[in-house]
């Protein structure tokens, strides 16, 4: 391993000159005149086009492709179903030319659908996303009736350890044409989103780094990039730098100087009354990487801004020490397919940002099968759930009602009434990291209940036969829930509870229906489902 990775080493020292290209080209409109000061890059480097659309620039030894950032005024190229705003660099071809298609007017007031985490890793799993994710997407783009675009934040599969997924990232593709999904989706890379390990360094691909995020770009297009509609600048960043050749599964989240040049020249172009929205797949948080830091204190310079993560698999807007707000949404996936529910108990689904001029005036989270309204579940103090394999009870009395708010924040305002008359706010549990229900818990033990005491993922004693879906880490099931509120009953006689929940944008939810000891309706389809036809999904597609 030592000799073929010098060689390899090598070969890309011999090969490095020769891979760096001088190219040039045109950006114009449909009548051929250029268009001026258009960001172009190759990923390491970004140039303006000239008065006449003219551009020139040196292409670093390990870039894939040649790429412009969208202008707002202009309508954004699609090719087979997907944003088509770059092109491969090829060796034999030094000249890249576009054309671009005039807006009627500037797109102010839109949408973004932001989808992290499908993670699909077999083909049932693929089927699940394009039978109830897409045909959801469809139907409230359809629904909403102003223009909507589509982010996707990273893991369209879930290459790791024993698993290749990289097979899957072409049909995922697919299943998100714009033909499909009525989207543009724009993608972010993911850890899982990588190169089957091991991956070696060669002539075009200097690092291993480089050489993990090869399928994806083959597959999505560049892994750092930027797009402009209205008033506002959307980037997507790759920000997982692994550390072992032989390994994916090793890494942290990170930019390499390299990125975080590109990212400040880039953030250098966009005017500071512009709303800045960076698309990662992991959280940044306070993560005292030091590129990590300067991103923050880059993005706190503009109005606005705003970071979009994934990876998490559960939901947590918070605003960081520089005011930038942190958005970690829920995955399509939910807890990895298994169910209709995240390990926090939010549903699986994808959550929608209303853009005016250069503001976020409104958000909210839409559960694939829900209606937009579905915000909140509620449980008793006492309620227990699982199953055969293992149970779990929550850790407090008959009289204590627990909401689930699965989009709250600090900000929100969950208040709870007794036959019609309000009792009292609502408090916020501070998160636990509880393995076994405990006093003061914040985890969603309905959701806990399921994946390991119904279906058997890494459960701990059994109490009846063997599930054949043991396996996985269970701490990927003991969920953190952000979101999770308490309060007890002034009068335990009460005949009708209702809990009200007031968001920061003035949005208004309600629940008066709780989800009652071992219900599990919500999933009871998909259970079904799974056992009876994931052998033959996997084996017919």
């Amino acid at each position: 391993m030592k000799r073929l990775f010098a060689v390899s080493l090598l070969l890309m020292l011999l090969f490095t000159v020769e891979a760096q290209m001088r190219i040039s080209g045109r950006i114009t409109d449909t009548k051929g005149n250029g268009i001026a000061n258009v960001a172009v890059s190759d990923g390491y480097s970004i140039v303006l086009t000239t008065r006449n659309g003219s551009f020139k620039m040196k292409t670093h030894r390990d870039a894939y492709y040649v790429f412009y950032s969208i202008p707002s005024q202009y309508k954004i190229n699609v090719k087979d179903g997907h944003p088509h705003f770059y092109e491969k660099l090829d060796e034999n071809k030094h000249r890249y030319d576009f054309t671009l298609e005039s807006l009627e007017e500037d797109e102010t007031t839109f949408r973004l659908v932001m989808l992290a985490d499908p993670q699909v890793q077999s083909m049932f799993q693929l089927k699940r996303f394009e039978r109830e994710t897409i045909p959801d997407i469809k139907s409230y783009v359809d629904a909403s009736g102003v223009k909507c675009y589509g982010i996707t934040l990273g893991d369209m599969g879930y290459s790791e350890g024993k698993h290749n997924a990289t097979g899957l990232l072409g049909p995922m593709r697919d299943a998100m044409r714009q033909e499909k999904s009525h989207l543009l989706f724009f993608q972010t890379i993911g850890n899982h989103d990588n190169a089957f390990a091991p991956v070696e360094i060669d002539a075009h691909s200097s690092t291993f780094n480089i050489a993990y995020q090869r399928p994806f770009e083959k597959v999505f297009g560049p892994v750092n990039y930027s797009w402009n509609r209205g008033n506002v600048h959307i980037i997507s960043m790759k920000n997982v730098q692994y550390e072992s050749a032989t390994s994916s599964g090793k890494y942290k989240p990170a930019f390499t100087e390299e990125q975080f040049r590109w990212l400040e020249k880039d953030l250098s172009l966009v005017p500071k009354d512009r709303l800045v929205l960076l698309c990662l797949h992991v959280g940044i948080y306070s993560r005292q990487n030091p590129f990590l830091e300067e991103t923050r204190k880059l993005l706190s310079t503009f109005n606005e801004a705003h970071l979009m993560i994934g990876h998490t698999h559960f939901m947590n807007h918070s605003v960081n020490k520089f005011g930038t707000y942190e958005h970690v949404h829920a995955a399509a996936s939910g807890a990895y397919w298994l169910s209709c529910v995240n390990g926090d108990g939010t549903p699986n689904g994808y959550t929608i940002y209303e853009i005016k001029n250069n503001h976020i005036s409104n958000w909210w989270y839409k559960g694939v099968g829900h209606d937009i309204s579905y915000q909140i579940r509620l449980y008793r103090g006492d309620a227990q759930f699982g199953g055969e394999y293992e149970k779990f009870q929550f850790p407090y009395t008959h009289d204590t009602v627990l909401a689930n708010v699965f989009m709250a924040d600090p900000g929100w305002k969950v208040e709870l009434y007794e036959d019609g008359v309000l009792s009292g706010e609502m408090e916020r549990i501070p998160v636990t990291k509880d393995s076994r229900p405990e006093v003061n818990s914040s985890r969603d033990w309905w959701a806990v209940g399921y994946h390991i005491g119904v279906i058997g993922r890494s459960y701990g004693k059994v109490t009846t036969g063997h599930s054949g879906l043991k396996g996985g880490g269970r701490k990927g099931y003991l969920t953190t829930c952000n979101h999770m509120y308490r309060l007890q009953l002034k009068n335990p006689n009460t005949k009708q509870i209702k809990v009200v929940a007031r968001d920061t944008n003035g949005n208004v939810y309600e629940q008066t229906k709780f989800t009652e000891s071992g219900d599990y309706s919500e999933n009871e389809l998909i259970n079904k489902i799974y056992h009876h036809t994931r052998k033959w999904l996997d084996k017919n597609y």
